[in-house]
């Protein structure tokens, strides 16, 4: 076997596996699980806590354990909030994107998983097929190993997520619906349509449904994003609970060894930043409906301050271009920190070889 033979060979088989490595870790995966979630949830109320402690507590405590050191022996300093601070700072740094996951499908995640098996075998088919160097008997094994595997991680199409996932969600809707409601006690609990109506007459005027809105569209954007973060987990660390979590595991994974197989064959492929994407997408959005519902966002105020007026009557009158400056400032500042933190995440992730 001549060299080209032998390496073409070897590089097929090593990505092969590789492969089928990731898919036995991803079999322990469950089908959906809200842990990401509730551990995301979790982390924040930590993070709160010890940010309000911290405040009031993190100069005076350090400052006595310093005192402290200046004799024998020695105290651990006291961070706070600051290991929090610090783990965000890795996060971004190792190139993902400034987000938390949401609820974990398994479905999604093997459409991301599959969809990069498949895409990586296909460009290396095309560089086997047209490679003058390889012999005919090889080029027709190796182009018959790769179909075999493109058979099996065949990217689900709409019609596969649609009967394999969407289906028996809305098939089991309704059993699910009523084990919550007789979890909660609620079996006798229903809500008139007048009521329903004179919710939302309720809530046009004072710009509660605009407020939703822009909630609603982040969780939309929240499920997709996270199977694709749950991908990335996967191909970056070998720690099941943290699949979810890829800015909590350092190194390039998986993603550096199918680099340097692909890399001897003269391949360069890079993976499309998904997640930066969803989160681009939803910043535009979201500052797109700030501006077109300004008058709802306005009348929300107006109504929570109606609200603490109607409790405490000695409160200042609400001055309403002082709000909407007031608005529009932290909207511009807390876009432009966003934005900023997801330019250095995309720009670090090539740096770290995590694509």
């Amino acid at each position: 076997m001549s060299d080209h033979n032998e390496t073409f060979v070897q590089s097929t088989n090593e990505l092969i596996d590789l492969y089928r490595g990731l898919e036995r870790r991803a079999s322990a995966l469950p089908f959906i699980s809200a842990m990401p979630l509730l551990i995301s949830i979790w982390n924040v109320l930590k993070f709160e806590f010890f940010l309000i402690v911290g405040l009031l507590l993190i100069i005076p405590v350090n400052a006595v354990i310093f005192i402290r050191n200046l004799f024998p022996g020695r105290w651990r300093y006291r961070p706070f909030f600051l290991s929090h601070l610090r783990y965000m700072w890795r996060w971004i740094f190792r190139g993902e994107a400034p987000t938390t996951p949401f609820i974990f499908i398994r479905p999604l995640f093997n459409v991301f998983v599959k969809g990069h098996f498949e895409k990586r075998l296909r460009t290396l088919r095309e560089v086997v097929f047209l490679h003058d160097g390889l012999s005919d008997a090889t080029r027709s094994a190796l182009v018959g190993r790769i179909d075999v595997a493109l058979e099996r991680w065949k990217t689900p199409r709409f019609a596969g997520i649609f009967f394999s996932a969407v289906l028996p969600a809305i098939i089991t809707a309704p059993s699910a619906y009523r084990e919550f409601v007789d979890f909660m006690g609620l079996a006798g609990f229903s809500m008139p349509t007048d009521q329903v109506l004179r919710f939302f007459s309720w809530a046009a005027p004072t710009g509660v449904l605009h407020i939703v809105a822009p909630l609603l569209l982040g969780y939309l954007l929240a499920v997709p994003g996270t199977a694709f973060l749950a991908k990335r987990g996967l191909f970056v660390g070998s720690e099941p609970n943290r699949v979810c979590f890829p800015g909590g595991q350092d190194g390039s994974g998986v993603y550096g060894s199918e680099r340097e197989i692909l890399g001897r064959l003269g391949v360069q492929a890079r993976e499309a930043p998904v997640d930066i994407l969803i989160l681009c997408a939803g910043l535009a959005v979201g500052v797109v409906i700030l501006f077109l519902g300004w008058e709802s966002h306005m009348n929300w105020y107006i109504w929570m301050d109606s609200l603490q007026r109607s409790v405490d009557p000695s409160l200042p009158p609400l001055d309403r271009e002082s709000v909407s400056f007031q608005i529009l400032v932290s909207n511009i500042v807390t876009t432009g920190i966003l934005a900023g933190l997801i330019g250095i995440a995309a720009f670090r992730r090539g740096r770290k070889g995590r694509i």
